[in-house]
C-alpha cells in the first residue's frame, strides 16, 4: 500500500466524518424535548430525577471493555508478528502469558475497588 492512497483515505474518511456530523446538526430538531434527556435503564423510568446521562455505577464495566480491545489489538498485532518472525514465537508467548495473569488478577480483585462518584 502506497502512503499516498492512505492519506487519501485518511482525508477521505475525516472529510465524509465531517459531512455526517455537520447534516446531523443541520437536520436535527433544535428543540430538546423532556424525554430526550430523561436517563433510560433497561427500559425502565428512573427511580429518580437526574441530569447525569450515564450511570456511575457502569463506568468500571466501561473501562473493563476498552481494556479487552486494546488487548485483542495487541493479540492481532503479535499474531501477524509471529506469522513474518517465526523466532518471536517464545517472546509474543511470554507476552500473552502476561496479559492474560494480569487480567486475571484484575478480575479477581474487582470487587475490592471503591467506586466513588
Amino acid at each position: 500500500m502506497s502512503v499516498e492512497a492512505l492519506l487519501t483515505f485518511v482525508v477521505a474518511a475525516f472529510l465524509v466524518s465531517l459531512l455526517f456530523v455537520l447534516l446531523g446538526m443541520l437536520l436535527s430538531h433544535k428543540r430538546v424535548k423532556r424525554t430526550k434527556v430523561l436517563t433510560f435503564e433497561c427500559g425502565q423510568k428512573p427511580f429518580e430525577w437526574r441530569m447525569l446521562q450515564f450511570p456511575v455505577q457502569y463506568f468500571p464495566y466501561l473501562l473493563i471493555y476498552v481494556v479487552y480491545a486494546v488487548i485483542s489489538i495487541l493479540v492481532l498485532v503479535s499474531l501477524f508478528y509471529v506469522f513474518e518472525v517465526p523466532d518471536a514465537l517464545m517472546r509474543v508467548t511470554v507476552f500473552l502469558a502476561i496479559l492474560a495473569f494480569s487480567s486475571i488478577f484484575v478480575s479477581i480483585n474487582l470487587k475490592r475497588l471503591v467506586q466513588r462518584v
